[in-house]
Order: C-alpha cells, then sequence, then structure tokens
C-alpha cells in the first residue's frame, strides 16, 4: 500500500510540474511574457472572467490532488506541517519560474496553491473519518 501511496503522491507532482512548467498555449499558460507580481490579490484584476477562473480556479485545482495524497502518505502530520510543504513546492516553482522565459512569478499563485493544498488535505481527512 505504501507504494500505491508514494506513487500517487509522485504523479500529483509530475502534473503540477507539467502545467508550471511546460507552455500550454490552449489554456493561455506560458503565452505571455514573464513578469513578477508581488503584490498580493491581484489575481482579482483580470481582463475577463475566462482569465480569471483559468488562472485562479486552476492554481487552486491544481494543487488539491497534492494536499489530499500527501496527507494520504503522511497522515499523522498535522495540517499545518502539510499546507507548509505545499507552501514551500509552491514558492520553489515560482523562483524557478523567475528564470525561465515566457514564464510568470505570482505570489498569488503561492496563496492559490497553498489553498489548493489545504483542501487536499481536507478532503483526505473528510473521506478518512467517513
Amino acid at each position: 500500500m505504501t507504494n500505491r501511496k508514494n506513487a500517487l503522491l509522485v504523479l500529483s507532482i509530475l502534473f503540477i510540474l507539467f502545467f508550471t512548467f511546460l507552455p500550454h498555449s490552449s489554456l493561455g499558460i506560458g503565452v505571455e511574457k514573464g513578469h513578477l507580481n508581488l503584490n498580493p490579490l491581484a489575481m482579482f484584476h483580470f481582463a475577463s472572467f475566462s482569465s480569471f477562473i483559468i488562472n485562479n480556479i486552476g492554481n487552486v485545482m491544481l494543487f488539491i490532488p497534492f494536499g489530499f495524497t500527501l496527507s494520504m502518505r503522511l497522515p499523522n502530520q498535522n495540517k499545518w506541517r502539510i499546507v507548509g510543504i505545499g507552501c514551500l513546492l509552491s514558492m520553489m516553482i515560482e523562483i524557478t519560474q523567475l528564470f525561465m522565459p515566457n514564464r510568470c512569478t505570482d505570489i498569488d499563485d503561492v496563496i492559490l496553491n497553498t489553498l489548493g493544498t489545504f483542501l487536499g488535505y481536507l478532503f483526505y481527512f473528510k473521506l478518512k473519518d467517513g
């Protein structure tokens, strides 16, 4: 069972890396000129509703499987450790994107990814406890 949990955790990380490091023009990911946003909650200034949904809801949903599988793999850790690991992963991704062409580094992504990790944690324990 541990091997299966490890495999699911690795898959969730690969899923995140696929969407954060590779351009996806059909989703509008990685097609704009890179920039740095350190203003929290600038996410609410998108030009269109569809951009808002893809970017913000997508960032939350991207990390839900990670929070779920990390909680499954480390069931005795408290929620703050799980959420902290998700936040650190997100920060590492954003820092890496600083050095990548056509990628944006955004504090809002860290906030939303961390929220996704927390929701994954909640889903896991809701299912586990029935």
